[in-house]
C-alpha cells in the first residue's frame, strides 16, 4: 500500500478504479478557502470554494487519464488518490518505455483537452472577449476566467521536466528508448534535485509556502528515485527485474 493511502477516505469508484482522499485535504482546502475569500476576488466568497472544488475534479479528471492509459497497455491501475499536492495515480504499466511514456502523457493530455474548451466558454460568456481582468465581472464569469486559468498552470506547470512532475516522468521514459531504464531514471531524478533547488532559491525570494512545499516534495521524491534506481540496478545485476512503477499527481 502507498504510504499516502494511510489515513484515505474512499469517496466512490468508477471504471473498477476507487478514488480516495486523504484526511489533510480538507485542513489544507478550509485554508486555502479562508486566504482566497479574504482577498475579494469574489463578491460571494462561496465561488471560490467552487474553484477549489472545481480544480480538485480537474485533477481527478487528469488521474483518470494516466490510471486507464495504463489499462490500455496492459498494465494494473485500481487506485486513486487525492492529497493536499494534487493527486496520485497508483499504476503499474509493463516494464517498456513506450508503456511508460503512454501511462505518463495520458494525464497532461487530459489537461490539453480542456485547454481549448475552458477558454472558449470563458470569452463566449465574458462581456468584453479581449478583457482577463479578476475585477469587474460578475462572480460567474469570474469563476470561468480562474478555473480555466488553473486548468493551464497546471499543466504548464506539470509539463516541467523534472521528476517526479510528469514532464519529468516523460523525459525519463524517452531516455529510456536510449540509454536503459535505470540510466534514464537517474538522469531524471537529478533533474528534478536541480529542480528543487531552484525552486528552494525562488522560494527564498519571494517567500512563497506553496513553493516551498513543492521544493520539499520535488526534492524529496527525486531523491527516492535516485534509491529506486540504484534497487533497479542491482536487480539487474543479479538477474532479476521489476515491472512495478508509479506515476505520481499530476499537479501536481
Amino acid at each position: 500500500m502507498s504510504p499516502k493511502m494511510h489515513g484515505s477516505i474512499r469517496l466512490f469508484t468508477a471504471f473498477n478504479i476507487d478514488v480516495f482522499i486523504h484526511w489533510s485535504w480538507f485542513i489544507v482546502m478550509a485554508i486555502l478557502f479562508q486566504i482566497g475569500a479574504s482577498r475579494g476576488m469574489f463578491q460571494d466568497k462561496y465561488w471560490y470554494l467552487l474553484v477549489l472544488l472545481t480544480m480538485f475534479g480537474i485533477v481527478i479528471l487528469h488521474e483518470f487519464g494516466h490510471a486507464l492509459a495504463c489499462r490500455s497497455v496492459g498494465g494494473k491501475a485500481n487506485t486513486i488518490v487525492l492529497w493536499p499536492l494534487g493527486g496520485i495515480a497508483i499504476v503499474q504499466p509493463p516494464p517498456r518505455p513506450g508503456a511508460m511514456l503512454w501511462s505518463i502523457a495520458a494525464g497532461p493530455l487530459v489537461n490539453v483537452v480542456l485547454l481549448p474548451i475552458l477558454w472558449i466558454i470563458y470569452f463566449t460568456a465574458a462581456p468584453d472577449h479581449t478583457t482577463m481582468e479578476l475585477r469587474g465581472q460578475a462572480d460567474w464569469q469570474q469563476y470561468l476566467l480562474v478555473v480555466a486559468v488553473v486548468n493551464t498552470g497546471l499543466l504548464v506547470f506539470n509539463m516541467l521536466p523534472l521528476y517526479p512532475l510528469d514532464g519529468g516522468q516523460m523525459v525519463q521514459s524517452i531516455l529510456w528508448f536510449f540509454v536503459g531504464r535505470v540510466k534514464s531514471l537517474k538522469i531524471a531524478a537529478v533533474l528534478g534535485l536541480v529542480g528543487a533547488i531552484v525552486l528552494g532559491i525562488l522560494m527564498l525570494r519571494f517567500a512563497d509556502i506553496y513553493m516551498a512545499i513543492m521544493a520539499l516534495f520535488i526534492g524529496m521524491e527525486a531523491w527516492n528515485g535516485l534509491r529506486i534506481a540504484k534497487y533497479l540496478e542491482h536487480m539487474e545485476s543479479s538477474g532479476y527485474a521489476t515491472g512495478t512503477a508509479e506515476v505520481p499527481f499530476g499537479q501536481r
